[in-house]
């Protein structure tokens, strides 16, 4: 017969089998199994099931990403950035923002408040197996150069 105790723990069970419950809640729910004939023949039933599911497990084969850094470098070089627009509330704030960055307290926080657009350069190399993309904001004189290789993420794994 369920008791309210049942209905409380019935479903942690599959979390207390995992050992994925906190201290506390898999005390009071071992606690109940303990005292509860049908929770113990539930959580012994999911025992079972596990160690099934265990025993056919089989070794996930790793993903091919030969052909992804290729795409991604003709993307970029293919995609030309949309122009940005102006939101249509923005003719209306703009007094409001105006004296906002007038008046706010530092000239460092007011400049990185204002985004500026962020070009890519270059995304091609001389070694087949490398990638490179150059990214440039000209306005902050900010340059950065993201180089991959996926022959030494290999060699470290």
């Amino acid at each position: 017969m369920a008791t309210l105790g049942c209905l409380w723990n019935r479903p942690r069970l599959e979390r207390l089998v995992d050992g994925a419950l906190g201290p506390r809640m898999e005390r009071m729910a071992a606690s109940h199994t303990s005292r509860c004939a049908g929770c113990r023949d539930e959580v012994a039933r999911l025992r079972r099931l596990q160690a099934l599911v265990r025993g056919v497990e089989s070794p996930v084969a790793d993903p091919d990403w030969a052909g992804f850094w290729p795409a991604v470098r003709v993307r970029i070089a293919a995609e030309h950035p949309a122009p940005a627009r102006d939101p249509w509330w923005l003719p209306f704030w703009k007094p409001v923002l105006a004296a906002a960055l007038v008046l706010w307290p530092s000239a460092e926080t007011t400049n990185a408040a204002i985004a500026a657009p962020v070009q890519v350069q270059d995304v091609s190399t001389t070694d087949p197996s490398r990638s490179v993309m150059v990214y440039s904001n000209p306005d902050d004189d900010v340059t950065v150069i993201w180089v991959f290789n996926p022959m030494e993420q290999d060699e470290q794994s």
